[in-house]
């Protein structure tokens, strides 16, 4: 076991592990959330350094996959800090599930998007922030699943992202939400045109 967390988890990010590599590593850690708010604070700070020198001396930038990494490491943290790291852990998620590739990464990318609109989704009353990832990772979820598995697995998806726009929204952005929909979806707003009637 290291006793220097922030060590272990650089070389970790490194060597670009496996999502699960950090969740057991962090189970043996059992660091209390303070702990795990500094580590993640540290390990951005030390991430962000490396980057910089990274982008001064390569013309291609940084190695997305040390960014995908870095993501990894600090959404298994945050998702061990409840309220304290949530609104944190929330923009992770979509940064991390966005990066990921539609091909060599697809599984994961549902997977993160999923648990990303099962949460926010269960949050909705009481952080505003939920409402913002909620319904973007439901549209990017719906658009994935409508390209990749088929309409009939999408249709829910988009149901469940109108009803949203028509319980929940009034005037402009309730517009802008449909049109979001039936520009993702022209199938579906067709199937639903009562309620695309701009």
């Amino acid at each position: 076991m290291n006793n220097n967390p922030t060590s272990k988890m650089m070389q970790m990010i490194a060597n670009h592990v496996k999502h699960d590599e950090y969740e057991h590593y962090l189970d043996e850690a059992n660091l209390s959330v303070e702990e795990l708010l500094a580590l993640s604070s540290e390990l951005y700070r030390l991430s962000s350094a490396q980057w910089e020198v990274q982008q001064a001396s390569n013309k291609f930038g940084v190695n997305p996959f040390d960014v995908i990494s870095l993501l990894e490491a600090r959404v298994a943290i945050l998702a061990r800090t409840g309220d304290e790291g949530y609104a944190d852990w929330m923009r992770d998620m979509w940064d991390l599930a966005i990066r990921y590739s539609d091909q060599a990464g697809l599984g994961r990318k549902f997977n993160l998007f999923a648990e990303l609109v099962a949460s926010t989704k269960a949050d909705l009353s009481r952080e505003e922030r939920s409402v913002f990832f909620y319904t973007r990772a439901l549209n990017r979820l719906a658009q994935l699943t409508d390209y990749w598995i088929g309409e009939n697995e999408a249709r829910p998806l988009w149901n469940e992202l109108m009803e949203y726009a028509l319980t929940s929204m009034v005037g402009d952005e309730q517009q802008a939400a449909l049109k979001v929909i039936k520009g993702n979806a022209p199938w579906f707003a067709e199937e639903n045109e009562q309620h695309f009637q701009f």
